[in-house]
């Protein structure tokens, strides 16, 4: 039977899982990655592990939460710099597109194959969860632009649920083809124009 921690000592190894699970996950995906290596960094048993987290993809769940949220932070302040026009819009959400493809992890969630297999693994919760940070994320700033006359006065939900809907198009990258990269920069584009009411002139 795993032995007790105290409270620091479990936020230390928690934290230790999650940076070994950081380097493991971007070196050699979910699947690759076994519990043994991230409990061996970590400095703990394998059964210690679970009483951590329930699963190694509950595990990678939270390293993905955990980069997202940087992501997000980075862009959205960034972007509250500036006026927000039709064209600002549209390089925000390509400028995210980039970001998502360049980060390993972040990457992994836009891997059909990848992506199906972790929520066939994770409980149905964990997508509702997640898709509750991206309204607690969003719907701020959404509103904001909403007060200031920027942006269209729809329901804000909704919109994240567009600007959602966006981004999901990146686990079908091959379907779609070799015009794929035209075709989200020209749905941006369009995106833009459908929500903000200010064309930059």
């Amino acid at each position: 039977m795993p032995r007790k921690f105290r409270e620091d000592e479990r936020e230390k190894i928690r934290q230790a899982l999650v940076e070994a699970a950081k380097t493991q996950f971007r070196q050699y995906g979910i699947q690759k990655t076994s519990v043994a290596a991230l409990t061996e960094a970590a400095g703990i048993s394998q059964g210690a592990f679970y009483s951590f987290f329930p699963s190694k993809e509950a595990l990678f769940y939270e390293v993905f939460r955990q980069e997202e949220q940087k992501l997000k932070q980075l862009l959205l302040t960034k972007w509250m710099k500036e006026p927000l026009t039709q064209e600002r819009f549209a390089e925000m959400l390509m400028q995210a597109v980039l970001a998502i493809e360049q980060e390993p992890i972040l990457r992994l969630m836009i891997d059909w194959k990848a992506y199906e297999w972790l929520m066939r693994k994770l409980p149905p919760e964990y997508a509702q969860e997640h898709t509750a940070e991206d309204e607690d994320a969003l719907v701020p700033f959404i509103e904001h632009w909403q007060r200031e006359g920027i942006m269209v006065n729809e329901d804000a939900r909704t919109i994240v649920a567009v600007i959602r809907s966006f981004f999901m198009q990146l686990l079908f990258r091959e379907e779609i083809g070799e015009k794929f990269e035209n075709a989200m920069a020209l749905q941006a584009k369009w995106l833009a124009k459908g929500l903000i009411i200010h064309d930059g002139d």
